[in-house]
């Protein structure tokens, strides 16, 4: 459900400017914790009228979870801001959708805001139970991704042969980000002298795996339904190192597969560095 899209008799605050207030649903986090998924959630709002509806009990914190793949839903209600709850990992499946509202107990009458939009002045308006009061906002996450191991390039990439092709080919409309070599180079590739050398990896991640993940990040809008999109979104949306880095402007993003990769050029440069230095020991 869209509930940005939705308009309601009364004025909800959070729901385009029908109420002047702050409102914010931070960033959630999300857990991995034996057979269960742990939700940390911290709702704020500015808004006087709706502070003294809490503080006199009359509306509740509300968080909604749904995975229409399984038909699993849930709610959870709080009085606090802070709420923590738990899924189990076997009740879901794939995209595990969240809405984060806050809706009247029980009946309220004459419910009217100082705050809301002219539109609404000289208007009250009788509230019943389960009426939003004001929507925080919605997230989502993928319970197919494996949250713990998000930092592996094999989270979002990977390496494939492609028997038909004579060049490295991108192919971004899979689950995860498609590097496809002609069978030659995979081979290559897959050699134990080359796939097995540790010393490589920072000649892989600077060259094949970061232009891939250029290719990827400059058609991300597009592509934000496929799961390799989900794993880098939640990585930009949780890691501190990403913070004041959108991926919406462009400029950032040659920044942001860098950091994604660990500043692959840095660790190349000190990789190459050891070798000349260890072939001078040697020489020596």
């Amino acid at each position: 459900m869209k509930f940005n899209d939705i308009s309601f008799p009364h004025p909800v605050l959070g729901i385009g400017d029908a109420i002047d207030s702050d409102i914010e649903l931070g960033s959630p986090e999300i857990n991995s914790s034996g057979d269960v998924y742990e939700i940390n959630l911290k709702l704020k709002q500015g808004n006087y009228d709706i502070k003294q509806l809490l503080e006199t009990g009359k509306v509740e914190f509300l968080c909604e979870a749904t995975s229409s793949n399984t038909l699993f839903r849930k709610s959870i209600t709080s009085d606090s801001n802070s709420i923590e709850f738990t899924i189990p990992k076997k009740a879901i499946k794939g995209r595990v959708e969240f809405v984060c509202l806050l809706v009247a107990k029980d009946t309220i009458n004459e419910y009217s805001n100082s705050e809301a939009h002219p539109d609404y002045n000289g208007y009250s308006f009788d509230l019943e139970k389960g009426d939003v009061v004001a929507f925080f906002g919605e997230f989502s996450f993928n319970a197919d991704v494996k949250y713990e191991k998000l930092k592996a390039v094999s989270s979002f990439m990977e390496i494939v042969e492609n028997l038909d092709l004579t060049y490295t080919n991108i192919d971004i409309k899979k689950s995860k980000i498609q590097v496809e070599l002609p069978s030659e180079a995979y081979n290559l590739f897959r050699s134990d002298s080359i796939s097995q050398e540790p010393k490589f990896a920072s000649v892989f991640h600077s060259s094949i795996v970061l232009n891939a993940l250029l290719i990827a990040l400059y058609n991300f809008e597009e592509h934000k339904n496929y799961l390799w999109a989900e794993v880098i979104e939640y990585r930009l949306n949780n890691e501190r190192q990403f913070q004041n880095l959108s991926i919406k402007e462009k400029e950032n993003i040659p920044e942001i597969a860098q950091r994604l990769l660990g500043y692959p050029f840095n660790r190349l440069l000190e990789g190459l560095n050891l070798i000349v230095e260890s072939k001078n020991l040697y020489e020596e």
